[in-house]
């Protein structure tokens, strides 16, 4: 049964439509991996096996009836831990909310319900998904299907590892620097973070209500799949984009993708940022890979500085960051942490907090970040893609946290990159940041392993609201390499 578990979610959606296989046959095939597996790796916490068998029925009813909802139709898929499932746990990770079941359907899962899909359950995350490990006082910890020992990343750690484990066929996760991008390279798998604002958010991290009568985290975040091919990354973002009801409604510029140039790719790239380097094996394997785009006959140009101000950046997304979830903080708790975190901002900008939090800095702070949007928009203006690393490292073996600082981890032993002792926060996330403050879409892929066996994976960044032009560019890439490759924690089960 090899080959019905690694099926991509779009070649499983053929084999049900066309009757070569039953939504339940498939559905009873995935929890038999489930029970035999996950138990390893602990991607999935949450289950709705009895409601899941009652879908599958139904839409293999469906099916008999001559009634097609779409590609999904019929497909078991999971959801990360932090959008709303109604009847179905949903914690965020965060023990305060153990137990908490919304009644609702966030506006991603009722777009993926309505085009048929099978909600097998719900995959781990860090507490309130700030860390890039996957590990709470709820479900514990995440393991890595390439290497038990290692981290999957965070915040949507299950989310990947689900997928690359074969014990989902679809994953959606969450980003708001670096979330779904980090676990898909630590994992071997693929994801879309598309252009901010182009799937909705609403139901995401519920479970909060009343506790304000705002909506705060308007900015950085994004919300897209996790797969094991760039179709289903293609197909998963026409089912979640647009608007921000249930509606599925068109979102201007994402309507149709722009027509292809008929002229061979121009991409440009970069192996690492001034004074943060990457590992030799991710260089390498991206040197390899990019060899390998310029043998096809692709426009393929190095460039050696950030195509950004990337400390502006950093320090952008903190302010960003501090005055959206810190808002209702008091200002004199704000001012006593300031100074007693100074040190940690000297060395890790995307700490920096907004210091006054008044209107008029906030407004400043979101000009800068226009700034650095045009910036970035003119440097890809006569090019396709930017490659460039997802993170220092490879999947690193489990850390465990320093300390909690409120609900934010706080790491002060060195992650190492080679031999080299570097910040925690800056290894994983420095990389991945830069395109939440420039809100542009982005697909992560494997394109080789390290010397242990662990996957690599690459940013190929696209222009913002032209996240199908990006899917079909990186498909293009992603063709010259082999497909997809299983982690050994994921032979057949016996």
């Amino acid at each position: 049964m090899n080959e019905l578990t690694y099926l991509t979610a779009t070649e499983l959606g053929t084999w049900i439509r066309e009757r070569k296989i039953s939504a339940e046959e498939a559905t009873r095939h995935i929890f038999k991996r489930i029970n035999s597996l996950n138990g390893k790796v602990n991607a999935i916490v949450a289950y709705d096996e009895k409601g899941a068998f009652q879908a599958a029925k139904q839409a293999d009813k469906e099916i008999g009836e001559g009634i097609y909802r779409g590609p999904l139709h019929g497909v078991p898929i999971t959801i990360k831990d932090s959008f709303a499932t109604a009847g179905l746990a949903t914690t965020s990770g965060f023990p305060p909310l153990k137990g908490y079941i919304p009644q609702h359907d966030s506006a991603i899962v009722s777009r993926l319900k309505q085009a048929g899909a099978i909600i097998l359950g719900k995959t781990n995350v860090p507490p309130l998904l700030m860390d890039m490990q996957t590990d709470n006082d709820i479900y514990g910890r995440t393991n890595n299907p390439w290497n038990l020992e290692r981290t999957t990343g965070g915040s949507s750690g299950g989310s990947a590892a689900a997928v690359a484990a074969g014990l989902s066929y679809l994953d959606i996760g969450s980003d708001i620097g670096g979330s779904l991008r980090v676990p898909a390279h630590f994992c071997g798998v693929l994801s879309l973070k598309p252009t901010e604002g182009s799937v909705p958010s609403r139901g995401h991290m519920p479970g909060f209500e009343g506790t304000a009568d705002y909506t705060s985290s308007r900015h950085l975040a994004c919300y897209g799949p996790i797969a094991r091919s760039i179709e289903d990354l293609e197909m998963a973002f026409s089912i979640i984009s647009g608007g921000n009801g249930n509606a599925g409604l068109p979102h201007g510029p994402q309507v149709l993708p722009p027509p292809l140039k008929e002229q061979p790719l121009h991409i440009r790239w970069m192996e690492e940022l001034p004074g943060y380097p990457t590992s030799r094996a991710i260089r390498n394997q991206l040197r390899r890979f990019v060899k390998v785009l310029e043998q096809q006959g692709m426009h393929v140009e190095q460039v050696t500085a950030p195509p950004l101000d990337a400390r502006k950046a950093w320090e952008t997304w903190g302010k960003m960051i501090d005055a959206e979830l810190n808002s209702t903080t008091p200002p004199l708790i704000r001012g006593l942490a300031h100074l007693m975190t100074m040190p940690i901002y000297r060395q890790l900008p995307t700490a920096t907090m907004l210091i006054p939090l008044t209107f008029k800095n906030y407004m400043r702070v979101l000009t800068i970040r226009e700034q650095l949007i045009r910036s970035f928009e003119q440097f890809m203006a006569d090019c396709d893609l930017f490659l460039c690393p997802v993170s220092c490292t490879t999947a690193f073996p489990h850390m465990e946290k320093s300390k909690m600082w409120g609900y934010k981890p706080l790491y002060t032993k060195p992650l190492y990159v080679d031999e080299n002792p570097q910040n925690y926060w800056a290894a994983t996330t420095f990389y991945t940041n830069l395109f939440n403050v420039t809100g542009s879409p982005v697909v992560t892929m494997p394109i080789g392993f390290d010397e242990q066996g662990l996957p690599i994976g690459i940013q190929c960044v696209g222009k913002r609201w032209r996240d199908r032009e990006l899917l079909q560019r990186a498909s293009t890439l992603y063709a010259t390499f082999p497909e997809w490759r299983a982690p050994a924690i994921s032979v057949e089960p016996h």
